[in-house]
């Protein structure tokens, strides 16, 4: 599967952050090392996590802060994406 095809989980619900709970977290992680392996850049990945509340939210000021909230996440989790070995 296509990292971008594992963003929707990251969200958990539709009006959910990105990677606000553990399962979200771990689907997060493991897009992150998806998207890396094929070679994507965090602004790519940074991108495409900006689109997915659009869906769903209305308010501009609502939006900017959910999407800044969510690059702060994506940003502690681009630089310990490593998936640990089970």
């Amino acid at each position: 599967m296509a990292w971008t095809d594992q963003i929707s989980a990251c969200f958990g619900f539709g009006t959910a952050p990105f990677a606000s709970n553990p399962p979200d977290e771990e689907s997060a992680r493991e897009a992150i090392a998806a998207a890396k392996a094929e070679g994507a850049t965090r602004a790519e990945f940074a991108q495409l996590i900006a689109m997915y509340p659009r869906k769903y939210m209305k308010s501009d000021q609502v939006l900017r802060e959910r999407i800044r909230d969510d690059a702060a996440r994506l940003d502690k989790l681009w630089k310990v994406s490593v998936l640990q070995p089970e």
